[in-house]
This record gives structure tokens, C-alpha cells and sequence, in this order.
């Protein structure tokens, strides 16, 4: 197991101030403990990109566990079930990354599952793109 760790996201409003002073997506992958493919994503594409600094002055990247008994307060500042929470996302199967500006906002569709690792990479990097660019447009 690697030693680089995603950072767990429990309060939004402080993730989204971060996000908003330094212009950044939050990338937030929606995982629970259990879930091999998240555990792949994780190992095989999300800890590589971090020690690679890939897209690391453009995104914030963080794991949201929507397991049985997680609570998160959300943008609003509303403690609520993780679950509940990434329903309102329209998740429902893990892995899951959504691509949210500090509103809270999509910037891009989300990436549900993974189908192969080999252009996992390919996507995850045309999302994040993707986001990167809508942020500057609404900035703008």
C-alpha cells in the first residue's frame, strides 16, 4: 500500500473556500471501504497523478466515503449523510469522481466506474482539462 494518502473530505465549506482562493477544481472521488475498482483507481491512477504533481496547481483532489454512518457538513453548511449527499449528484455506484467548482457546481460530467485502467488516465485527464477550462470561463 502506498505511503501517499487521499485526503478524506468531511467539511465542503472549508474545501471550498481553499478551492476558491486558489482557483482550483476539487476533484472528489466518491469511494466506499469496500470497493475493489475504487481501490484500483486509487493505487493505479489517483496516487501516481499525485506523485507525478500532475494537475497539482489545478486541482484538489479528495475522497468522499459514502459508507454506512459517514457524515459530511455540505456547501451550505448542512451536516448530512455522505450518502445523501452524492445522491444529490446523481451517484449511486462507486467509484465515482465529480468535478466541482467551489459553488459546489459540476464543471464537467462525471466519470462513473472505470472500465479499463489502461485509458482510465486518458479520461480522468480530458475531464480534469475539461474542468480546468470551464472554472477560467465562469472566472472570466
Amino acid at each position: 500500500m502506498s505511503k501517499t494518502t487521499i485526503q478524506r473530505i468531511h467539511d465542503f465549506p472549508a474545501t471550498a473556500r481553499l478551492a476558491k482562493r486558489e482557483r482550483r477544481v476539487i476533484m472528489l472521488l466518491v469511494s466506499q471501504e469496500d470497493c475493489p475498482y475504487c481501490h484500483l483507481i486509487k493505487e493505479d491512477v489517483i496516487r501516481p497523478m499525485i506523485l507525478g504533481g500532475d494537475f497539482k496547481d489545478e486541482i484538489l483532489i479528495r475522497e468522499l466515503f459514502i459508507d454506512e454512518g459517514e457524515t459530511i457538513v455540505d456547501f451550505q453548511g448542512m451536516e448530512r449523510e455522505a450518502a445523501d449527499f452524492a445522491h444529490g449528484y446523481g451517484v449511486f455506484v462507486t467509484p465515482t469522481l465529480l468535478f466541482l467548482g467551489a459553488d459546489g457546481n459540476e464543471l464537467v460530467q462525471k466519470m462513473v466506474g472505470i472500465n479499463t485502467v489502461e485509458m482510465y488516465w486518458y479520461y480522468l485527464s480530458e475531464s480534469i482539462r475539461g474542468a480546468i477550462d470551464e472554472l477560467k470561463r465562469k472566472a472570466a
